[in-house]
């Protein structure tokens, strides 16, 4: 079950999968390098010149699932349908090396492409313990698309990819339906005629 705190917890299970694969890596060009949640505009305002920034920019619901019958808990109760979401992140290497820039891009290419499903004790937060599984793909934007998420930042264009995660179970925070259970079931059948 995900309460209003599962997009929280998707972020804090992107994070700290590229902490461990490049914060904490040996790798000296990339070792150390901070992994943060905060758009590439506002690490710049908090003065962070080296980091690779995850910024949750875009949120949509997954309307293939809006309609998918509930699963009873209980006899006697329907659980009210959660809100699947679609969430979209703006991954930025920030440093002023090119091609430290570059090593880090590919780092999180390699690493989002060796988790492309997170589950289990991948995930955090609400999320940690839970049956849920995350996918994570490369989103193809054309440079048109990306310019348009940088100049909604307000910001010229840096070297960045988008990621999809799906799908975010968003539990309602309502009762359950109560609902008496089905007690006998019948099935018939007839034979359709031909007409002639």
């Amino acid at each position: 079950m995900s309460d209003y705190t599962a997009i929280g917890a998707v972020s804090k299970t992107l994070n700290d999968l590229l902490q461990d694969n490049i914060t904490s890596s040996s790798d000296p060009q990339i070792q150390g390098v901070a992994i943060q949640l905060f758009s590439p505009k506002e690490m710049q305002g908090l003065g962070i010149t080296t980091a690779v920034s995850v910024w949750l920019y875009k949120v949509s619901r997954m309307a293939e699932m809006l309609n998918d019958p509930p699963i009873r808990q209980q006899p006697n109760q329907i659980p009210r349908a959660p809100l699947p979401v679609l969430l979209y992140y703006l991954i930025t290497p920030i440093h002023n090396d090119p091609l430290t820039r570059h090593a880090l891009l590919g780092k999180v290419l390699q690493v989002f492409n060796d988790h492309a499903i997170l589950r289990g004790a991948d995930l955090k937060g609400v999320l940690q313990g839970t049956s849920d599984q995350l996918r994570v793909n490369l989103e193809a934007l054309t440079l048109e698309e990306l310019s348009l998420v940088w100049y909604a930042l307000g910001e010229p264009y840096q070297l960045s990819v988008t990621y999809l995660v799906q799908v975010v179970q968003i539990d309602s925070d309502r009762q359950p339906l109560q609902s008496s259970p089905v007690l006998s079931r019948k099935v018939t059948y007839e034979q359709i005629l031909a007409v002639v």
